[in-house]
């Protein structure tokens, strides 16, 4: 009797197994929840900084106050205390026009293209180009590297967003909006939950709610995708305009 049970737990191991790599399988646009998206964020560690995975985000915190994933390596384009230290705020008393802390839409740039396998902080774009201050979208950076972006004046949102999920040589999708309040913010868009249609988007600047830290939540678009409508825990970004919609695809080499 007991040789057969072990005989049986044999013969169903190779389905537990394939069961188990099918699920750990899934794709980062199959995320259904901010828990499976999590899952997907590469973190650094206490000592060290993460590379990047293709598929996978390389998170960059743009929030050095609250947030223990804020990586001050990340932001620096040259020493520590020069003008490439993006997280200055000033140089002999004269506050420079950008820092760590409002250059949401360069971290969101170096997330996506973390997930096409290319590693480039926000202090390795101020190094590539040689400048603190870099025009957005990064035309310069995306030309250098080889890559194609696509915008939402070209191409509808939800066509951006099927390329997105059905070609891995497209990034998730970068959405640059304005709050009701007139200040800008931009967000990564990584999943939509299938049953409500909501997207997931992973955010440079975590908060803090209820003791917990919110680095990836859920937002609701109206139909024309120009107007966020909900936000789980984020209410400041209800009501907020679409500005700048964009994505960053690979070539084929053979293209």
């Amino acid at each position: 009797m007991r040789h057969l049970a072990l005989l049986m737990l044999l013969l169903l191991l190779p389905t537990l197994v394939i069961c188990e790599e099918t699920a750990a399988s899934a794709p980062l646009p199959a995320a259904a929840s901010a828990q499976e998206v999590e899952q997907f964020l590469l973190m650094p560690s206490k000592f060290n900084t993460s590379g990047v995975k293709k598929g996978y985000i390389r998170y960059i915190s743009q929030n050095d106050k609250t947030d223990d994933a804020f990586r001050k390596s990340y932001w620096l384009g040259g020493p520590e205390g020069s003008i490439m230290d993006l997280t200055l705020t000033e140089r002999q008393g004269i506050p420079y026009a950008f820092h760590a802390g409002n250059m949401c839409s360069r971290a969101i740039y170096s997330m996506a293209l973390s997930y096409l396998g290319i590693d480039m902080t926000p202090g390795d774009m101020s190094a590539m180009m040689n400048s603190r201050n870099l025009d957005e979208p990064y035309d310069m950076i995306s030309w250098k590297l080889g890559l194609e972006r696509i915008s939402s004046r070209e191409v509808s949102f939800n066509d951006m967003f099927d390329n997105y999920v059905n070609d891995d040589s497209y990034s998730p999708i970068y959405l640059y909006f304005r709050r009701p309040n007139g200040t800008c913010h931009s967000v990564l868009v990584v999943a939509r939950e299938p049953d409500t249609g909501r997207f997931l988007v992973v955010d440079a600047n975590a908060q803090r709610t209820g003791g917990k830290l919110y680095r990836v939540y859920f937002i609701s678009l109206n139909l024309s995708r120009n107007k966020i409508i909900n936000s789980t825990f984020r209410k400041a970004l209800v009501d907020s305009e679409v500005l700048q919609v964009y994505q960053w695809r690979m070539p084929d080499i053979a293209e």
